[in-house]
């Protein structure tokens, strides 16, 4: 590190990358802070060798608000090294003349080990045994095919100015080479773009991209930059879009067919509703290689990992049969899992990377049913599922003097969003109590403060005359089955109530408004909602790849399987359902062995209804008793 830091100033390398990125880098600020890294490159004297230093002192020296605005998070070398290992980018294939890129390329975690690979490569192909052993052409050959072959983009210049140090670190020994020779050899640019990835334009296709993209959520990304997105040619820039999902957009754009891929990526790809396009799209235009579920790699933000490895694939029936790797940290797999990609079209294009070949067996045999959201479509059926009222659980509502209505408290800013006016603390009340005043009986409602499985476990009030809340349809909130958001105990938790009674937008409220089979009603569906199957539908389908029960969302719940009883068999089956679901509702105590062999009956005849084999009952059982 000192010789080349000694090599940098008596070069003047700093100077001559920023007068290559005037455009961008003009102010002395910019210049004071790179002197500044340097400064603190010059004080470290051991650190190991294959990680990037330089990146590791611009992560610690940059302030964390600006690398959290841009989405901005140095890479950890072992992620690195593991996706260059994946998409083959090792010293025994031939990568020498294959062209690499990374579009969100930062200081170059990722630039640097292709260039350390790439230089590992020419001594192999080469047969020379060390970096001191190479000739001065053979030295220049290598320099040369980083210029060629390895490109990094990035809209931050001073990412951009690091980087280039990096290929130079990278590099040195094979500089110190060459300098034996020709002491008038200076370093070349390497091919570091400093602009946004969005309007990269590139003729040529590559043979890799890999990286670590930027993650922004749609409401965080600048507007110039939404702008960009939301007025140029993108697939997935529908809905609530994340910003790594228009660089996997991008990054599959830019490769040419049969092409490896290689990000680490949000999970929230794996299952989230949000993701689907962005699912499908992958689906429709490259084989995916493996899924690696790594879960937490970065200090900031605080999300679950996955490592992404695709190859570009343009033949349908080639993606079709693609065999997917499926790993997971937290497991202790000896040998990946894998499934074939087709399988994925069946599960609506969700990545259900923990299921096994008998929860495959089990889903499959479940999807052949149709989903709750299916019933309005069948002749003298009308069901209903509706948020409860747009509110806080607590009934904090703010008055707004100008529009002169009442709103929920912004979770950011006290600025109404309908008129933007300013709001104030003081006119802050809540409209949840405890109590009814007597003067107010007739502004009042019940409301349902909590739940449990089968039970109200709180109830309070709710003023509904404060006009601006949602407050929904009343109708809704009468005689119906109420689903929680969270889970108890890793099993969805509903109850019934035939008064009406509000709930906050916590709660989901679930009404059969219409049905042609009396044994189709709100009993049987509460026993099956409340069943062992549904939960463990619920978790394989919507959540497999979490160690957590995920937070139960209405378009779930919509896509539950659902049985309709036609047959007199399935209605006798159905009216037992009936019959012990009524019997937990009147249950006081729900904790004991009453309660407990009730709940069995119930499970034993869900099981019977959607004719679940023997063998996968026992299966589901164990599996939700070890939850």
């Amino acid at each position: 590190m000192k010789d080349f830091l000694e090599y940098l100033e008596k070069q003047e390398i700093i100077t001559s990358i920023i007068d290559n990125y005037g455009e961008v880098i003009k102010g002395d600020k910019e210049k004071e802070f790179l002197n500044n890294i340097i400064k603190k490159l010059s004080e470290i004297s051991n650190f190991q060798e294959e990680l990037d230093i330089i990146g590791f002192v611009y992560e610690n020296t940059k302030y964390k608000d600006d690398r959290k605005a841009l989405g901005e998070f140095y890479t950890p070398y072992s992620i690195v090294d593991y996706i260059l290992n994946a998409v083959g980018y090792s010293p025994e294939f031939e990568i020498d003349g294959k062209k690499i890129i990374d579009i969100s390329c930062g200081s170059g975690s990722f630039i640097i080990q292709i260039v350390k690979r790439l230089t590992s490569r020419f001594l192999v192909s080469h047969n020379i045994n060390s970096i001191s052993n190479l000739s001065v052409q053979i030295a220049k050959q290598c320099i040369n095919s980083v210029m060629e072959n390895v490109i990094g983009i990035d809209i931050n210049p001073i990412a951009c100015v690091l980087c280039q140090i990096n290929i130079q670190f990278a590099l040195f020994e094979i500089y110190q080479v060459i300098n034996n020779e020709y002491k008038e050899y200076r370093f070349p640019l390497f091919k570091i773009h400093c602009k946004n990835a969005l309007v990269f334009s590139e003729n040529r296709k590559f043979d890799y991209i890999v990286g670590n993209p930027p993650y922004l959520f749609i409401r965080d990304i600048p507007e110039e930059q939404k702008s960009i997105i939301e007025s140029g040619n993108y697939q997935l820039n529908k809905g609530q879009y994340d910003y790594y999902q228009i660089f996997i957009e991008i990054g599959i754009k830019l490769l040419k067919n049969n092409g490896l891929f290689g990000y680490i990526i949000p999970d929230s790809l794996l299952a989230l509703s949000n993701r689907a396009i962005l699912r499908k799209y992958i689906y429709d235009n490259a084989k995916i290689k493996e899924i690696y579920h790594v879960g937490p790699k970065f200090d900031e933000p605080i999300v679950s990992n996955i490592i992404l490895i695709l190859q570009k694939e343009e033949e349908l029936k080639v993606r079709e049969e693609s065999l997917i790797d499926i790993k997971l940290a937290s497991s202790k797999q000896s040998q990946p899992k894998k499934f074939r990609q087709k399988l994925i079209e069946k599960w609506n294009y969700e990545f259900l990377i923990q299921l096994d070949s008998i929860d495959i067996s089990i889903i499959k045999v479940l999807n052949n049913f149709p989903k709750i959201k299916d019933v309005n479509q069948m002749e003298g059926f009308r069901i209903s599922i509706s948020r409860g009222v747009e509110l806080t659980k607590r009934g904090e509502v703010i008055f707004c003097k100008k529009c002169e209505l009442f709103l929920p408290i912004p979770k950011k800013h006290l600025i109404c969003p309908e008129c933007r006016f300013s709001l104030k603390l003081e006119d802050v009340e809540y409209i949840i109590k405890n109590e009814i005043p007597d003067r107010d009986k007739n502004k009042f409602k019940s409301f349902l403060y909590s739940i449990n499985r089968y039970k109200i476990k709180e109830s309070k009030y709710i003023n509904i005359t404060k006009n601006g809340i949602n407050y929904k349809n009343l109708d809704i909130y009468d005689d119906r089955i109420i689903i929680r958001q969270l889970s108890q105990n890793n099993l969805i938790c509903t109850t019934y109530d035939d008064n009406l009674s509000l709930t906050s937008q916590s709660f989901y409220n679930l009404k059969i408004h219409q049905s042609p089979i009396p044994e189709f009603n709100h009993f049987y569906f509460l026993g099956l909602l409340n069943s062992t199957l549904l939960s463990y539908y619920f978790i394989k389908s919507f959540g497999s790849y979490k160690k957590i029960f995920p937070r139960i969302l209405i378009e779930k719940i919509k896509s539950l399987p659902i049985k309709v009883p036609k047959t007199e068999e399935e209605k006798k089956c159905a009216s037992i359902i009936i019959e012990n679901v009524k019997k937990m509702l009147n249950l006081r105590n729900l904790d004991n062995s009453t309660s407990k062999n009730i709940q069995k009956i119930i499970d034993t005849s869900v099981y019977d209804s959607f004719k679940i084999s023997e063998e996968s009952r026992r299966y589901i059982d164990i599996y939700m008793k070890n939850l």
